[in-house]
């Protein structure tokens, strides 16, 4: 819209993004609005040729210079499997009933997740206690609202959505820069606030609403503050419905951000969170066995505190300190307590960026943090009400590690070396873990990337711990990646990639006499009353994934992929030989944007996966019974697919902005549904009792997003 004192004009972009309004002149002011995008207010000093950016609703807007490259260039050269998201795109696969950025991941290429309850995910056959999620650079224990030790009954990201500037994920061989996790890496990086004029954004929709704040701290444009809260209401619509029992719990966050520039070359900024869950299933308290959960909290803190200085053009320095705590307890019907845990760290993470030579970057830094933790569980004997079995873990060590990486680039071919070094004062030993990638431009728009790389992680603290079942001597989980990937550019905004891969995995940690299961001379195993953690896994991963993508802001934009992957895992001390518990042999993911109008945007995002095993010794029986068996993991669930589909409209009003969602999932309302738990077994029959979930039937969902912007704190910008 053009506005020239009394007269207003207004036109429409054509399908290459191009406008032109007559009358244009100095003193004129333009406004433009798309829908996904924050709107533009300019004034003209003359009437010309303008290159107008938006910025998508999710990113901060700044007054900076960006040297832009493809959109698909890496922002990690040395990694060969990074997949990010736009801010559009993950605001849409976030959705409207849960809006949360670890389901939007759920849809890249090659991630497999078959519950809708959960945020979890799995990546090439690895579970997600395998997958790293960093926070600025700050490796999460638990990123999740939840209920501790409940995780697959529910589960929500702890990040806001709208606060995350920057998503990439490393599905294999991950940079040396993520410690401590073997199988890939979520790289979650938090925007600042607007440095230019302040705003107030507010979101409601059928499970949760939230408040966004931001501006700036001066009239200078030197710093920005950002402020978010969020708080769910479905437990409460639910507890009003005919619904007698239920898992589901509520949450309240708070989370913020404030940067500052001390001088050009000097930037300091400190962020935290403090978020808390909660369960009560008083209603159904009648209902429930000695051993089930009444109510239970969760409670997590995160401050983190970082400095970059940047002494020349070629060197940057960057320091962080944080600070994180969780806690959790959980109690019966007879409010005896179930479990409990608390877990506490001191965090120092340091990196260094020195450009040595235009074409040989080098990275080099460290982290070093102080683990606390103590927890423990508790289970009851019904008559006579009596403690059956109490296990509790504590205990403090200190992980440190470090890393370099060396960069060199000439003409089509960049190199990438470096290695890491870590090691834990509770498990040893000290573990080095190389890393080298090559990407090699064949032709203008031809890619093919190498990748080799060995990464560990660290044993968590229960698993070394814990009384009856710990063992002091676990070693770290060890895996060797190797990586091949092809990409061709059709165009400039439409992508073919192909990606092969193969993951070796030794020293995973199991428990393996947790499960019953058939001997070969048809008598029952039962498993022991304290089952010992041990190191008695290996196996391996491999397979293939391809995609085609197009990324746009206008007309269709998104991807479709397919990938094949086969685990085999063998347990030493069993023999026991089988598909890993988090291995879905085919995936197929795929999304779809497309703006009607300038005001007017509708997406959809659809999955398949042959679903995964369902884990144990069973095999199945007459009449939907099943039984032990002498085979790990020979029955899979049936196979997982949902569709859905989400429109968004905008509207605007001077200083206001609106945004209507309208979402509707799996509109095929397929039955999907998902391996709950183990109930025991008969010893003389042998029949057991797994239990399962349903999951989503066809749901409808809206919300709604309101925005005042104000003026700019700048006179005349």
């Amino acid at each position: 819209m053009l506005r020239c004192g009394e007269a207003e004009s207004e036109t429409r972009t054509n399908a290459e993004g191009r406008f032109e309004l007559a009358g244009a002149a100095a003193g004129c002011a333009l406004r433009v609005t798309l829908v996904g995008y924050r709107p533009l207010t300019l004034v003209l000093a003359e009437a010309t040729e303008l290159e107008l950016v938006l910025t998508p609703d999710s990113l901060a807007r700044r007054d900076s210079i960006d040297v832009a490259a493809g959109p698909f260039e890496v922002t990690q050269s040395a990694s060969a499997s990074e997949r990010t998201l736009t801010g559009t795109e993950l605001k849409n696969l976030a959705g409207v009933l849960m809006d949360d950025p670890l389901r939007a991941v759920q849809s890249l290429p090659g991630v497999a997740s078959s519950n809708d309850y959960v945020a979890q995910f799995s990546v090439r056959g690895a579970p997600f206690a395998r997958i790293g999620v960093y926070l600025d650079g700050v490796l999460l224990n638990s990123p999740f609202h939840t209920v501790q030790g409940q995780e697959d009954t529910g589960s929500l990201a702890i990040v806001n959505a709208d606060l995350i500037d920057e998503l990439a994920l490393h599905a294999g061989a991950p940079p040396v820069a993520y410690p401590d996790r073997s199988a890939a890496a979520l790289d979650l990086r938090l925007r600042e606030g607007s440095r230019q004029a302040p705003s107030v954004r507010f979101n409601a929709g059928v499970a949760s609403a939230s408040v966004l704040a931001e501006g700036p701290l001066t009239r200078a444009e030197k710093g920005s503050w950002l402020v978010a809260v969020r708080r769910s209401y479905l437990q409460y619509l639910l507890r009003r419905s005919s619904a007698a029992d239920s898992m589901a719990f509520g949450f309240f966050d708070a989370q913020g951000k404030l940067a500052y520039d001390l001088t050009r070359r000097h930037n300091v900024s400190l962020s935290f969170f403090d978020g808390n869950s909660d369960l009560d299933r008083t209603r159904a308290q009648s209902t429930l066995g000695i051993n089930a959960i009444l109510t239970a909290t969760y409670h997590v803190s995160l401050v983190q505190a970082a400095w970059r200085y940047a002494p020349s053009s070629k060197l940057m320095l960057t320091n962080r300190a944080a600070y994180m705590r969780e806690r959790a307890d959980a109690v019966n019907p007879r409010e005896l307590p179930l479990g409990g845990s608390a877990h506490r760290e001191w965090i120092w993470n340091t990196s260094l960026v020195w450009n040595w030579r235009a074409n040989a970057p080098l990275q080099a830094g460290g982290s070093f943090r102080r683990i606390g933790e103590d927890g423990f569980s508790a289970r009851y004997n019904f008559n006579p009400l009596a403690v059956r079995r109490r296990d509790g873990w504590s205990g403090t060590g200190l992980r440190g590690g470090g890393f370099v990486e060396q960069g060199w680039s000439r003409g089509p071919l960049t190199l990438t070396a470096g290695a890491r070094f870590d090691g834990f004062t509770l498990a040893g030993p000290p573990a080095i873990s190389p890393h080298a990638s090559a990407m090699l431009r064949v032709a203008p728009r031809t890619r093919l990337q190498l990748a080799w790389s060995q990464a560990v992680q660290y044993p968590a603290m229960m698993p070394l711990l814990i009384q009856n079942m710990g063992d002091p001597r676990l070693l770290p989980e060890r895996a060797n990646h190797t990586i091949a990937a092809l990409e061709q550019q059709l165009n400039d905004r439409t992508r073919i990639r192909a990606e092969v891969f193969y993951r070796a995995d030794r020293d995973l940690i199991t428990q393996p006499l947790l499960e019953p299961r058939m001997l070969a001379n048809g008598q029952i195993f039962a498993p022991p009353l304290n089952p010992l953690y041990g190191n008695t896994v290996r196996g391996s991963a491999r397979g293939v994934e391809v995609f085609l993508q197009r990324r746009t802001a206008n007309r269709l934009s998104g991807w479709v992929s397919y990938a094949y992957a086969r685990t085999w895992l063998r347990d030493g001390i069993t023999g026991a030989a089988y598909a890993a518990d988090s291995e879905q042999r085919h995936t197929m993911n795929a999304y779809a944007s497309y703006r009607l109008r300038p005001s007017v945007n509708v997406s959809a995002r659809y999955s398949y996966g042959t679903n995964f095993p369902i884990p144990g010794f069973l095999r199945e029986g007459p009449n939907a019974t099943y039984f032990l068996a002498t085979q790990r993991n020979q029955l899979r669930l049936p196979a997982y697919q949902r569709g859905d589909v989400r429109l968004n409209k905008s509207f605007q009003w001077q200083h206001w902005r609106g945004v209507l969602f309208v979402e509707l999932l799996n509109f095929t309302n397929h039955a999907n549904r998902t391996y709950d738990s183990f109930s025991g077994y008969n010893a003389r029959t042998a029949q057991a009792f797994p239990n399962f979930t349903k999951l989503f039937p066809i749901v409808p969902a809206a919300g709604v997003m309101l925005e005042w912007n104000g003026p700019p704190v700048r006179a005349g910008r």
